[in-house]
């Protein structure tokens, strides 16, 4: 009796692993790590996936525990019969965490849609970790989007003062081994008048024509659009016009101590401009010298106000 009932147990444990693997419908293979509530989604629900991939070096590709945000979608926009992935997400329900893993064939031609790279090995296979964290009608996305987003802008605006602190320091440090006396404003620009115009300051709204150098606290000039300056810090770019260049007030695509340094100015003015990383391009890499939280330097004139 007792052996019939340990035989009947251990057919029980079997048959449960077994249940875990599971098959789409082009015979994709997963495995079942965590079971949801088992509930088919609807079409028109939002998905909010955490997933993780890597390729057959175990070097992660892709890893939403270290973005801002999960990934986001809605059912109906992952019905692509034939991509291995999709099929696997469209199969799970609420709850449910999943490991699979697809040929590097497979993953470039039917999800990314393109050539397999020459780095990577065409036999080799990706290991992809899905779970569907939550499933979401149309009020309650709306909802979560605004608070997860409120949420980042807030761990944002930390994270920009904290940085906003230290750019501080740096400038002002600099300023006072370079026997440089500059005046300040709230939002953080340091500025030296060097030359006084006419007039009354830039406003919103306005186009000036702007001469500029710029260039880091080490030095190194990255971009100008003076000839003579372009030529003598090896910037010169044959065929590019060195003019000066028109900006809208409050408007323009540049940075925004940029906006904020002009209205500080008025025509035939010259300033020279140290604008901390916060209104330059942040914690963004732009250029192999512009690199993260870069604190920006400009010599500035303006040339002309409409």
């Amino acid at each position: 009796m007792k052996n019939s009932i340990l035989v009947f147990l251990v057919a029980l444990v079997l048959l449960a692993g077994c249940n875990n693997d599971r098959e789409t419908v082009s015979g994709q293979k997963f495995t079942m790590i965590k079971k949801g509530d088992g509930k088919e989604v609807d079409a028109k629900k939002f998905l909010i996936l955490n997933f993780m991939f890597k390729d057959g070096k175990d070097s992660i590709w892709n890893d939403t525990r270290k973005n801002p945000y999960p990934w986001i979608t809605m059912k109906q926009a992952i019905q692509r019969p034939g991509d291995n992935v999709l099929e696997v997400i469209g199969m799970l329900t609420k709850g449910d965490s999943t490991v699979f893993k697809v040929s590097a064939k497979d993953i470039f031609k039917k999800s990314f849609r393109q050539a397999v790279p020459p780095n990577v090995d065409s036999t080799s296979f990706f290991t992809f970790h899905v779970g569907l964290a939550d499933v979401l009608d149309s009020v309650q996305f709306v909802k979560y989007r605004d608070e997860l987003v409120a949420k980042q802008n807030e761990k944002m605006l930390n994270q920009q003062k904290d940085q906003l602190a230290k750019d501080t320091v740096a400038i002002d440090n600099y300023l006072k081994a370079k026997n440089i006396v500059a005046k300040k404003t709230s939002s953080g620009l340091r500025y030296v008048i060097t030359r006084s115009g006419l007039g009354n300051n830039a406003t919103d709204g306005q186009t000036v024509k702007v001469n500029y150098a710029g260039y880091l606290l080490n030095g190194k000039y990255f971009d100008t659009s003076l000839e003579s300056v372009a030529k003598e810090k090896n910037l010169y770019q044959p065929g590019r016009p060195y003019t000066p260049y028109d900006v809208v007030v409050g408007q323009s695509q540049v940075i925004q101590g940029w906006h904020l340094a002009l209205k500080l100015m008025n025509k035939g003015s010259k300033m020279t401009v140290y604008i901390p990383s916060s209104l330059a391009y942040g914690n963004q890499k732009r250029s192999e010298d512009i690199v993260e939280n870069s604190i920006l330097a400009f010599d500035m004139e303006i040339v002309d106000i409409k």
